[in-house]
């Protein structure tokens, strides 16, 4: 009896390792996303930009590194009703790649995901003419002006058209989501900052981990604060 006791001790103590085995290596396991932006974001290393003829800004993407990239309907829902971490940004842009590995870094250590859009392709582009009138120049789609619908007044003014009206969505921009309620925003990288290809120092990178920080802390938290920082961007 002692003994068919142990042995079913032993059988159950490897079955529970067994299991702990299996959610750990499942928590570490790098997914298909996290492989490709990390693929994505670095193969610009080292090379240069074809509009301001600088090399882009160096970046070392961590490989579990939380990024679930997220279609136009998937945002949309997640601004109407869900609750995360949005990430709207392109891996050419030297502002995005300033930010991008503080701010992963920071949401991995608050064990968060971060949803990624690249909307660079779906957004309008418009001018003011000569004689003060707003001209399109190319339409955005459908599905971006209804992003820029749900981000309301927490979108940000589309610069050099003198009409507060117009909004934009500028890159990178960071917004976080509560139960489809936006209860922080950050746009760019921070203030001090003036020229994206020149690394943060390590003041400028705990001044943004801090407002990563705020944003998520914001959704666990029953307040609901709107604040737009960050006045940068591509």
């Amino acid at each position: 009896m002692k003994k068919r006791i142990i042995i079913v001790s032993i059988i159950v103590l490897i079955v529970i390792i067994g299991v702990l085995t299996s959610i750990i290596v499942s928590d570490n396991k790098i997914t298909a996303d996290e492989k490709k932006f990390k693929k994505e974001y670095e193969s610009f290393n080292g090379k240069t930009s074809l509009s301001s003829k600088k090399k882009y800004p160096l970046v070392s993407i961590l490989e579990k590194n939380g990024i679930i990239y997220s279609s136009s309907n998937e945002i949309i829902e997640l601004l109407s009703e869900g609750t995360g971490i949005i990430y709207f940004g392109f891996p050419e842009c030297p502002w995005c790649r300033s930010m991008i590995v503080p701010f992963i870094e920071t949401v991995k250590e608050q064990d968060e995901t971060i949803h990624y859009f690249n909307a660079l392709s779906i957004r309008d582009i418009k001018e003011l003419t000569e004689d003060g009138n707003v001209k399109t120049l190319q339409e955005g789609t459908d599905k971006y002006y209804k992003i820029l619908e749900l981000l309301g007044n927490n979108a940000s003014i589309y610069e050099g058209l003198n009409d507060d009206s117009i909004k934009r969505l500028y890159f990178p921009t960071i917004v976080f989501v509560k139960n489809g309620e936006i209860v922080d925003i950050h746009v760019s990288t921070v203030d001090s900052q003036k020229n994206p290809y020149k690394k943060l120092n390590s003041k400028q990178i705990e001044e943004l981990k801090k407002i990563i920080r705020k944003g998520i802390k914001k959704i666990h938290s029953t307040e609901t604060a709107t604040v737009c920082s960050g006045k940068d961007s591509c």
